[in-house]
């Protein structure tokens, strides 16, 4: 493993997602959209795991190298009757992650900011920092405003009045739009290295803003 350490900390600059598909996407965004070099792209395994993923970062003999660190993570959904959104709900669980005393790590002060370091680490809660979602709700904004979207408005509108309604719409419609492209199969970073996400539209500038200052 490079370095000889359990991460295989490879870069200065590190951007730590949830899961492999997430890995695919911003891979795929760094290099092939925003042509940003320097930053290592890390699966942290799923939300529930980022504390005792970053122990183990932490404890790598490399870490000491390591200037910045980016962290994302899904808002997902405010359950009903909830006195917190999951936006909130999802950044006091990195801001904990990222503060117990085997680790450690700065902690800024509200999504989408970076603490000083050393390291620099910045965190960006899916879609928006305040919004129910997740990097599908981010990706179909993106498609918004593409005459095409309107096809997928209308087939899940026709669903729903046939009692078909999805438990996550945004999913649902990501993934109906990949089933129209030219290759069907694809996943959500699959689809990002393809080039059938329009990262030139707005909707993905904070994302951009925050990956461009890690």
């Amino acid at each position: 493993m490079p370095n000889g350490g359990p991460i295989g900390i490879r870069e200065r600059k590190l951007l730590l997602v949830e899961g492999k598909d997430e890995l695919n996407f911003f891979t795929a965004v760094l290099q092939d959209h925003l042509r940003l070099s320097g930053i290592q792209v890390i699966d942290y395994g799923g939300k529930h795991k980022l504390a005792r993923f970053l122990r183990t970062l932490a404890a790598d003999p490399a870490f000491a190298s390591v200037h910045a660190i980016g962290v994302t993570r899904d808002a997902d959904t405010t359950p009903a009757g909830a006195s917190t959104t999951a936006a909130a709900s999802a950044w006091d669980a990195v801001r904990g992650a990222l503060t117990v005393a085997t680790v450690g790590l700065p902690c800024p002060s509200g999504h989408g900011s970076f603490a000083t370091g050393p390291p620099r680490v910045g965190v960006f809660i899916l879609p928006d920092g305040t919004s129910d979602g997740m990097l599908e709700s981010l990706c179909v904004r993106g498609l918004a405003g593409r005459p095409e979207f309107a096809c997928l408005a209308d087939f899940f509108s026709c669903c729903a009045k046939a009692g078909m309604v999805p438990n996550n719409l945004h999913k649902a419609q990501a993934h109906a739009w990949l089933a129209c492209c030219p290759e069907p199969d694809k996943r959500v970073g699959e689809a990002a290295r393809a080039g059938y996400w329009p990262f030139a539209d707005p909707a993905f500038s904070a994302l951009w803003d925050f990956l461009r200052s890690i």
